[in-house]
């Protein structure tokens, strides 16, 4: 096992290295300049010359990459270019938001994804399989903004269950903080969801195809004891590794969703900086989201691992 982690921690190295890369590279593919985005069109044309050379916009690029890579080796991720403020100052501010809207979003995805996936993968080929795989589908195909302006409309105009927007921190006000939480949430785990199921559905079909299945069947085993003690518990370790995938498709997911709901956090962030130009926020905040994605996924390649011996094998 120590070995099997050892190799997935080194592979994430390159990794993390060439979405340095990207990232930096990214913002300076976006059409404009930040400085121009800053003062506006008819700037002083000497100030905007001073701007560049104080924010060393002027200098090679691959001397500004090394300064830049060289900064958040050390944590330092730079000040933003509109606030002057350090990012890593507002990203601290913001993260409280997407982590409450992301954990309630993974609330909502498990309590959809994995008994709809279960029970389409224990019936394959039934009428609930065809419903479910149905629905599956119609979902991925759904964006999440047209989703959430659905929900909004039919859940806080119409029928006034819960508000359109707003955020109030959990340690103000838990009850209304819930409230505000329910709608983004509840889009952002409809909204993931349906990818889930469709993995939860493959590992089941894949374990129920096993041996000891139609065995406990023949023994007289209620059906519950059958799916949850044989063919669940057996299919966890794919299942844990697909619940790293949704935990990193929640956070970028999180983005629309944040924008959509008006939610204070990372998501609105990246939104803001790129309309912006905010070429030290945007590059932050885009190796910050993949940096996750990466971290996320090897956990659950290592939790995998752990759960099934013949993954270490691979």
């Amino acid at each position: 096992m120590l070995r099997y982690a050892l190799r997935r921690m080194l592979l994430a190295v390159p990794l993390l290295f060439g979405l340095s890369v990207l990232s930096f590279v990214y913002v300076r593919l976006i059409p404009g300049d930040p400085i121009t985005a800053m003062l506006g069109v008819n700037s002083n044309p000497t100030v905007v010359a001073q701007l560049r050379e104080r924010f060393g916009l002027d200098r090679p690029l691959l001397s500004q990459y090394g300064d830049w890579l060289a900064g958040m080796v050390h944590g330092d991720l730079g000040v933003s270019f509109r606030s002057q403020i350090p990012i890593s100052t507002i990203i601290v501010d913001r993260i409280p938001a997407t982590l409450q809207l992301a954990g309630a979003g993974l609330v909502v995805t498990l309590l959809i994804a994995i008994p709809a996936g279960v029970a389409a993968g224990m019936r394959p080929g039934s009428r609930l399989d065809s419903m479910i795989t149905s629905a599956t589908l119609f979902g991925l195909a759904v964006p999440a903004f047209f989703l959430g302006t659905l929900l909004m409309m039919l859940l806080a105009l119409k029928l006034h269950l819960v508000p359109s927007q707003g955020y109030v921190p959990f340690a103000d006000d838990a009850a209304q903080s819930m409230r505000l939480t329910v709608l983004p949430a509840l889009t952002l785990g409809l909204a993931i969801s349906p990818y889930l199921a469709r993995l939860t559905r493959s590992a089941v079909v894949e374990v129920a195809q096993e041996p000891f299945v139609p065995f406990a069947r023949a023994k007289g085993l209620a059906q519950r004891r059958i799916s949850i003690g044989y063919v669940l518990r057996n299919a966890l370790p794919s299942l844990v590794a697909a619940l790293g995938l949704t935990i990193a498709s929640l956070m970028a997911g999180s983005i629309v969703v944040e924008a959509l709901f008006n939610w204070p956090g990372m998501g609105r962030l990246v939104v803001g900086a790129v309309t912006e130009r905010d070429y030290a926020m945007v590059q932050a905040l885009v190796l910050i989201y993949g940096a996750l994605f990466i971290v996320v996924n090897l956990a659950g390649e290592l939790a995998q691992g752990l759960l099934d011996p013949r993954v270490r094998l691979t």
